[in-house]
């Protein structure tokens, strides 16, 4: 009997410790989320000087880290380069042919059908390319692009930025980006730091033909009349965020970020951007997640920023296998154009699905490139040096 009474106090004391126990943690639990909670909008200047130190502490040290990455990468990159074969160093003869081809090719020919559109939108794009190895008509095509008759304006119904849906003769329809930085400006802060740049459109459309990765949709400078050749086209929408700032004409479209506080502006009513063909109907595009996407955080660097065997956890998936596919490769081309345009907001990429056997990574959104011809930024060429 007394050892049944001691067994019932001792597990009596037992049950209130476990839920004093319980208690104080949830307390803690709470105080803490409550911390964070008042804490979580607070400016740095806010909060005390020792959370300071440590915060600023953290990102130097995540900065230093990532600086030592590549800077080592880059300097493997410059010690591999030194042991080359000299035929690397040799221009190559043929490039005198392959120059005159492609500039024959800009040339614009007379007498233009009207039903010239007819060539890009049901010969030219497969699953590899959207512009075949050899186009005679290209600067043609080029040309009525940059000069076909606006018949109707819209916003854009994709992306974060302002751009504007154009529906031209004939109801071909591109996409225009307007011009945000005069051509010299430098983009200083992180790779994908600023606004798209037009111009970076058009120079990656002229790169891919020279690289032979056909894989960038027609784009032409286009400078637009917003008075007389958007304006009476604009649909409601547009129209409404259109407006004078004195001699100036003015809008700012509707996206995520678009807001009246951040117009573009003409010059007089004279917008310049980038005119870029839209894909035709029949190509259904799929869009895919990038594995060497950045965080886009400060103070938070992606896996394959720290892990020099991150290609060999990409090619456990099937879709990234090499006996699968060359999505890999095609990644790594990828890369080597985003390096040359110094693009670092390849986030994604698109494949055209149309019952394609293994269908080529696409090289469409270049805005975000020619930021700073200053700086170099190496790990864009992650899946080159890493795979």
């Amino acid at each position: 009997m007394i050892g049944r009474r001691c067994a019932l106090i001792a597990l009596g004391g037992l049950l209130i410790f476990v839920l004093s126990v319980n208690v104080y943690f949830i307390r803690m639990i709470v105080e803490s989320s409550s911390e964070k909670a008042s804490t979580k909008g607070m400016p740095v200047s806010q909060l005390n000087s020792e959370q300071e130190q440590l915060i600023s502490h953290a990102e130097q040290n995540l900065q230093i880290s990532q600086m030592s990455v590549v800077k080592n990468m880059a300097q493997r990159i410059k010690e591999e380069i030194q042991i080359l074969p000299s035929r690397y160093f040799k221009q190559n003869t043929s490039y005198a042919i392959v120059l005159e081809r492609l500039l024959a090719e800009l040339r614009i020919m007379p007498n233009v059908h009207e039903n010239i559109w007819n060539i890009p939108n049901n010969n030219w794009p497969d699953a590899h390319q959207l512009i075949p190895p050899v186009a005679p008509e290209l600067g043609t095509i080029l040309d009525t692009l940059r000069k076909s008759k606006v018949m109707r304006a819209d916003n854009a119904p994709l992306g974060t930025q302002l751009k504007l849906m154009l529906t031209l003769e004939h109801g071909t329809k591109a996409l225009f980006k307007p011009q945000w930085y005069s051509r010299d400006t430098i983009i200083r802060g992180p790779v994908y730091h600023g606004k798209d740049r037009h111009n970076a459109e058009v120079v990656a459309f002229h790169l891919s033909s020279l690289l032979a990765l056909r894989r960038v949709p027609l784009t032409v400078i286009r400078k637009l009349d917003l008075r007389n050749e958007i304006r009476p086209h604009a649909t409601p929408n547009l129209y409404a965020t259109m407006y004078e700032d004195g001699n100036d004409t003015c809008l700012y479209g509707v996206c995520h970020y678009c807001t009246p506080a951040d117009p573009v502006c003409g010059t007089g009513d004279i917008l310049e951007g980038a005119l870029i063909s839209w894909l035709p109907r029949y190509l259904k595009l799929v869009k895919h997640r990038h594995p060497w996407q950045r965080t886009y955080k400060k103070n938070k660097l992606a896996l394959w920023e720290t892990d020099d065997n991150y290609c060999e956890k990409v090619k456990e998936f099937k879709t990234y296998s090499p006996q699968s596919s060359s999505r890999l490769l095609d990644l790594v081309d990828t890369a080597i154009f985003d390096f040359l345009m110094d693009n670092g907001d390849r986030h994604h990429y698109e494949l055209a699905q149309n019952n394609f056997h293994n269908p080529a990574a696409l090289l469409i959104d270049n805005g975000k490139s020619l930021g700073n011809p200053d700086a170099d930024h190496f790990d864009i060429l992650a899946p080159l040096y890493q795979c």
